[in-house]
């Protein structure tokens, strides 16, 4: 299955030279919570607003480069297992999509675990089939600076609030960062927090002072959403979906669990094992001059494209994979990849070759699937096995 029915293409765009300010400002008048920032053409990532909110600093001055989370780049039509993969690795909230090799939409963790939710291999998926994140307990008096922490250390944008003991409330990163940027509160204590922040100097750009406020002027504690070890991933997917949320806390009589969060439900799908019917042969991979991430990748997405292939070909095949670097621009290197497909009475071989390695491996497996299409479009019986 391919991530391309959930491609968006409206999104923000920033140069590491604007400031932390005037990003607020586009962040709030479209309220979007991310873009992409750039230098000139090239993608640098996207901002750490985590890493912002832990820091003093003077939103009008401050660059937004200083605060830049690099992140990958996906094709347009990537599997969803391996799509699910590299943005778990990336440990990013939403992925840049690319066409031609120009960034055209992108595709958020949310709307990527509702294509994997209808994968086969993950309809049965419960929530005791995931790792649940236990954070340390807040209490509702403890000060926001403690959550801020947490949420940072953990890599989590919610965190349970206790009172006494007993679950009071969560408290969102979204919900904090819509503060910061001086957005108009819509919950009952927004005029409660008006009063409180209007006597500091939180009222500013620069807003340490709020760390000292207490948790509960932040979280939420009415209508809160919970679910069992037993809710199934699809109910999981839709709750998340219907309240725009990245976690859920996972309660069991009565008892908090922990937290089911978008990241680990990525990290379950990326982990899939790809059913298969081939085998893959590398040659010249080890030789490559490329990182060891990045030769993984290769065998990530050689596999994901292999099992595509399984679509055109009801049999047994293999497939040797040979690929070399040559042609150098500057510091950029050229790679080309030679793609020999066999079965039962059949080869068919195709190459392609790319400044991006990944990009070389991509389309070859593009060109192996178009001469199949050939290959075979006479046959209409729908049972003949090649």
């Amino acid at each position: 299955m391919e991530i391309t029915p959930q491609i968006k293409e409206d999104f923000l765009t920033f140069n590491e030279s604007d400031t932390i300010s005037s990003m607020i400002g586009e962040l709030k008048k479209t309220q979007q919570r991310t873009g992409l920032v750039f230098r000139k053409d090239k993608l640098l990532g996207v901002v750490e607003k985590k890493k912002l909110l832990r820091s003093r600093l003077d939103a009008a001055k401050t660059k937004i480069g200083n605060y830049i989370h690099r992140t990958s780049t996906v094709n347009e039509h990537a599997d969803v297992i391996e799509t699910a993969y590299l943005m778990f690795q990336s440990d990013v909230d939403f992925l840049p999509v690319e066409r031609n090799k120009k960034i055209f939409g992108v595709l958020s963790s949310l709307d990527l675990v509702k294509l994997a939710a209808d994968l086969p291999e993950a309809k049965s998926f419960k929530v005791s089939d995931m790792k649940i994140i236990k954070p340390a307990k807040l209490d509702r008096e403890d000060p926001l600076s403690m959550a801020l922490e947490r949420m940072y250390l953990d890599r989590i944008d919610q965190v349970p609030v206790f009172e006494k003991g007993k679950l009071y409330g969560i408290i969102s990163f979204s919900d904090v960062f819509r503060k910061y940027m001086n957005w108009a509160p819509k919950r009952e204590y927004s005029h409660k927090l008006t009063k409180e922040v209007g006597k500091t100097r939180g009222a500013e750009a620069d807003r340490p002072s709020w760390a000292n406020l207490p948790i509960q002027s932040f979280s939420t504690n009415e209508n809160l959403v919970t679910v069992s070890n037993k809710t199934t991933l699809r109910e999981v997917v839709s709750l998340m979906s219907k309240n725009s949320l990245s976690s859920l806390i996972v309660m069991e009589k009565g008892k908090v669990e922990g937290l089911l969060t978008v990241k680990n439900i990525l990290r379950k799908i990326g982990s899939l094992k790809i059913p298969q019917n081939f085998n893959i042969k590398f040659v010249g991979l080890n030789s490559l001059q490329l990182e060891p991430y990045q030769k993984y990748n290769l065998k990530k997405i050689a596999s994901n494209e292999s099992f595509k292939l399984q679509r055109q070909i009801h049999n047994d095949f293999s497939l040797v994979l040979h690929l070399k670097e040559y042609e150098k621009e500057g510091t950029r290197q050229k790679y080309a990849v030679n793609l020999r497909v066999e079965f039962p009475g059949q080869i068919v071989a195709v190459s392609q070759d790319d400044w991006d390695p990944e990009t070389a491996m991509r389309k070859t497996f593009d060109n192996a699937k178009n001469k199949l299409k050939k290959k075979f479009s006479g046959d209409i019986s729908g049972k003949k096995y090649y």
